[in-house]
């Protein structure tokens, strides 16, 4: 960590050195069109940056991103469409020390940051540590980050915790979207936009603005998505007793894409009242993620998959925003932003992956038959999560000696949801039942209530001292929670153990699932369980204009995320952060260069980590299943972040971000599921010194462009992107170290090539003609131009008695298209 720590300041150190250079070139320089520079005219005019000037909500106040002391990425939506970016998984290339996990059953995205993240916080059990925003307005499942991309003013990375500020979670930072409101200038104007490209990929997108009145305007707009899926299906097994018919070869794919949405928003503006409202609907109805073999078969490609089971996602949304901010006076200001999200639906998906196939024949001793595979299937009947909140602000406006925010904050969620598990020895016709499971969650309950107050002192001209408290008690709830689940098969051969009510009789509850098979060896337990857990965050920091182009700022902040309930009743201790964290943000070379660096060292404790556990009997069969949380003593990470963008000349751009970071797992006595029962205690091992899932040690994005000038007052740009990583892992175990005996007999340690991502190149290139005015354009791209396989999750899958299978989920393979666009 010394090592580190002296390596960022050293760095920091020097770029004040040069950055103070360069900024007294810039106080000597001629200011624009003065009688000096006019005189030279092999000098090319200053180049005003766009992202040097962009306006940022980090701080719950409108400040220029330049001016604002805090690590903060933020792209308008013109960047965004440059860089292909349309939805999160888009955006982590170009954020430091962002990265992402996909999940399949539940079509969720979990972010990272800083290398702090939960993979498995896509459901009512476990909430997610980058918390994201849209128009200020907490968004409360995983499922909302995959919301599409479209028709923003800008999106927002927030990195460290936003403890005094945001609503809930934001512990290791936040995600925030602002959307585009409607304008009362430039009378009705618009735009539409096409895409398309290989894998049938299709897309539109656009908006329409109108002023109504003088003080009355509104803002409609929308997008569409949609491509096959990336993994074709292998042909059905060819072996005896086999129904090759319950195999999928036809139909959607898993990895389609098929989202659509719209929203609608109004701007009302009568006097002193500035009130705007919203309302969107998302539908998605394309398919899951799959996990695929990282060694696949012989004869078989990477992207594909031999499944029994046909993907499906059937999932909305539904949301209301509205902000309302009135002026008291000239320097005061009240705020009120309230919000209403509904996010419901359905999905199925392969849980076996197909990484067993049954090869058939009989069992001499018994007669019945063998079919020697696995089959799994999962899925959400049915979900609904409600999430409203109410935010109340009182904040200082103007030039004023102490700027303030004072507020209130109240937020409820009412989730349900009935989740499907279906698994059997052989595939989808087989007759052995080895475990099937509905869990039903008819009402899971979160409550928060926070108050908070932020002040900033203007001690003189170039000295600002800020201060904030904030106070959170959350409270949760599961309210008649019940699984009902049946292990093995009760009776060899008898039709009970073929019967069941997966994915059946969706409105029953739990008693009545029992009642509908008395004979098949279910049983009921249940989740009922409250718990409440309240913190005190801060904030204290100090920034300062070093020169009149260089801001420097030092913080200490704290971050918290209440604890978690559990099924069976359980439940999981808080978690929090405490961060420090000093920066630089400069503008140098006549506004040429914008050079922005970042170090921090966070500490966690309570760290909550998640992971489903297995447990079997003595023959490997499977007897209980359940996601766990468990608090690590804590964990360490540590960095250096530095954002770069350059005009060269007035035609040639170059943006890097890149991230240099350390991080350390502190005790955590853990079983890895994917190998050994989670009631198997000698398989316990303590991960303390491991890193983190997700956090490379370096990764970076460099992009350069370039115009042609055209005659007809057009413009030619090629642009290119490449991204590198190093190494990372995929999951806190760092890999498995034990040795294993094979059913061949022999003995293996996996190491963790199954767990990590090694080092990967990914580049993008882009060719686009605007014309005058930009009223119309034309763009051909490439992405993934390696064509890099690059995994986001790692697992294995077999039971104890099989060798194990490791699968794991991937990003886009190389994909190409061509996009237009027209504004009126």
């Amino acid at each position: 960590m010394k090592t580190y720590l002296l390596m960022a300041s050293t760095i920091m150190a020097s770029s004040w050195l040069i950055t103070t250079g360069a900024s007294a070139q810039d106080v000597t320089s001629a200011p624009v069109g003065s009688a000096a520079q006019t005189t030279d005219a092999a000098a090319p005019a200053p180049v005003q940056i766009d992202s040097g000037d962009i306006i940022v909500t980090a701080t719950r106040r409108e400040t220029s991103l330049q001016k604002t002391p805090l690590a903060v990425s933020a792209f308008s939506q013109a960047t965004l469409d440059r860089q292909q970016v349309t939805n999160v998984t888009d955006l982590a290339r170009f954020v430091p020390s962002l990265q992402f996990n996909q999940q399949g059953d539940q079509s969720a995205v979990l972010l990272t940051l800083r290398g702090i993240g939960n993979d498995t916080a896509f459901t009512e059990v476990a909430d997610p540590e980058v918390a994201i925003y849209i128009d200020g307005i907490y968004s409360a499942r995983a499922q909302g980050a995959t919301v599409l991309f479209y028709d923003l003013e800008r999106a927002e990375v927030l990195r460290g915790p936003q403890g005094t500020l945001f609503g809930r979670n934001a512990t290791v930072g936040a995600l925030s979207l602002i959307t585009a409101k409607p304008k009362f200038e430039d009378g009705i104007h618009g735009y539409v936009e096409a895409i398309a490209g290989d894998y049938n990929r299709v897309g539109t997108r656009g908006a329409l603005n109108v002023p109504i009145t003088d003080n009355l305007a509104a803002r409609f707009a929308f997008v569409t998505e949609q491509h096959d899926g990336y993994a074709d299906y292998q042909p059905a097994p060819n072996v005896p007793n086999v129904d090759r018919s319950a195999f999928i070869t036809t139909g959607k794919k898993y990895y389609a894409q098929d989202q659509k949405s719209g929203r609608v928003s109004l701007l009302w503006t009568p006097g002193r009242l500035s009130w705007n409202v919203s309302a969107e609907g998302f539908l998605d109805k394309g398919a899951p993620v799959i996990s695929l073999l990282q060694t696949p078969r012989p004869g078989t490609k990477l992207f594909s998959t031999l499944s029994d089971t046909a993907p499906d996602t059937d999932r909305y949304s539904v949301a209301v925003r509205s902000d309302a901010r009135y002026d008291l006076t000239d320097h005061m200001q009240v705020q009120y932003i309230a919000g209403f999200t509904r996010l419901g639906g359905s999905t199925q998906a392969d849980a076996d992956a197909g990484a067993l196939p049954p090869t058939g024949g009989y069992d001499p001793a018994t007669g019945l038959q063998l079919y020697l595979g696995a089959f799994g299937e999962n899925r959400t009947v049915k979900s609904r999560y409600d999430f409203m909140s109410h935010e109340i602000q009182l904040k200082s406006t103007g030039k004023n000696r102490f700027d303030y925010i004072l507020g209130g904050y109240y937020s409820h969620e009412n989730n349900s949801i009935r989740f499907d598990v279906d698994q059997r020895d052989g595939y989808r016709d087989g007759a052995t039942r080895a475990f099937v499971g509905s869990f039903i969650q008819a009402k899971r309950t979160i409550d928060s209530v926070a108050g908070f107050g932020q002040v900033t002192w203007h001690a003189n001209e170039k000295l600002r001292l800020t201060g904030g408290l904030r106070y959170t008690h959350d409270r949760k709830a599961d309210i008649g929670g019940r699984n009902i689940t049946a292990f093995g098969c009760p009776k060899p051969g008898d039709a009970s153990c073929t019967a069941n009510f997966f994915g059946a009789y969706p409105d029953a509850t739990a008693a009545q699932l029992l009642a509908f098979f008395p004979n098949g060896g279910f049983s009921i337990s249940n989740n009922d369980v409250k718990g409440s857990w309240g913190k005190l965050t801060y904030l204290a920091r100090a920034d300062m204009d070093l020169t009149q182009n260089i801001l420097g700022y030092a913080s200490v902040s704290s971050g918290f995320k209440s604890g978690n309930i559990q099924d069976g009743g359980q439940t999981t201790n808080p978690e929090t952060i405490t961060n420090y964290e000093v920066g630089i943000k400069s503008r140098l070379f006549d506004r040429r260069l914008t050079l922005n660096l970042s170090a921090y060292y966070s500490d966690f404790r309570g760290y909550q980590v998640n992971q489903v556990i297995n447990i079997r009997d003595a023959s490997g069969n499977l007897i209980k299943t359940q996601v766990g949380t468990q608090n690590a003593q804590g964990a360490k990470a540590y960095g250096l972040e530095i954002e770069a963008q350059a005009n060269i000349t007035p035609h040639d751009r170059l943006q890097f971000s890149s991230s240099l970071q350390r991080t350390r797992l502190d005790t955590l006595i853990a079983i890895d599921g994917r190998f050994d029962d989670g009631g198997n205690t000698d398989a316990a091992r303590d991960l303390a010194g491991n890193e983190l899932a997700h956090a490379p040690r370096f990764s970076g994005t460099v992009t350069y462009e370039h115009d042609f000038e055209l005659a007809n007052g057009g413009k030619i740009t090629p642009r290119a992107t490449t991204h590198f990583e190093t190494k990372s892992y995929l999951s806190y175990f760092n890999g498995d170290y034990a040795a294993r005996k094979l059913t061949t007999g022999q003995t293996v340690v996996y190491g963790d090539g199954f767990d990590s991502q090694k080092a990967y190149t990914r580049s993008d290139f882009a060719l686009r003609y605007s014309a005058p005015r930009d009223k119309f354009s034309v763009e051909m791209f490439v992405q993934n131009v390696e064509n890099s396989l690059i995994r986001t999750g790692a697992s294995t899958f077999g039971p104890t008695r099989y060798d194990p299978v490791f699968l794991s989920v991937y990003q886009s393979p190389r994909t190409f298209g061509g996009r237009v666009r027209a504004a009126f």
